[in-house]
């Protein structure tokens, strides 16, 4: 299997690996964008992506998650189809309303499982290559 590239983005005028992806509800793959972050356990995203998605955000099992600053958010956790390229999986994926970056977090839980994920600084690309293994 071949990996699959994203090239970085740039926010502002910094070089970040922020990648699209697409998630599974209300009956469609709904497109959005993630931060590729190897220091975040759970994927987080915004309220609105689950509402895009046609979930109550809130209605996910509740866990409390340490932010930067080290206070604690509440997070809903969902068990959403997740597609990486033309890569499918199934990922526990969290929302909160108290996410305070401006941008949603792909975190290790069940991605990093899934995919070897390699940064390249240097050339400002982030790459995924499917495991064997799925949703360890």
């Amino acid at each position: 299997m071949s990996a699959i590239v994203f090239p970085y983005s740039t926010l502002k005028d910094r070089k970040v690996p922020i990648v699209p992806i697409n998630i599974f509800g209300n009956g469609r793959w709904h497109y959005c964008l993630a931060f590729v972050d190897s220091g975040a356990t759970f994927s987080i995203f915004k309220k609105d992506e689950a509402q895009g998605l046609g979930l109550e955000f809130d209605s996910g099992t509740e866990i409390w998650v340490v932010v930067g600053g080290g206070s604690y958010i509440p997070v809903y956790i969902h068990r959403l189809k997740v597609m990486i390229g033309e890569e499918e999986i199934e990922a526990d994926i969290g929302f909160s309303d108290r996410l305070g970056v401006g941008f949603n977090l792909l975190g290790r839980k069940n991605i990093f499982d899934c995919f070897r994920v390699c940064f390249n600084d240097k050339e400002g690309i982030v790459s995924f290559e499917a495991n064997n293994r799925q949703n360890s």
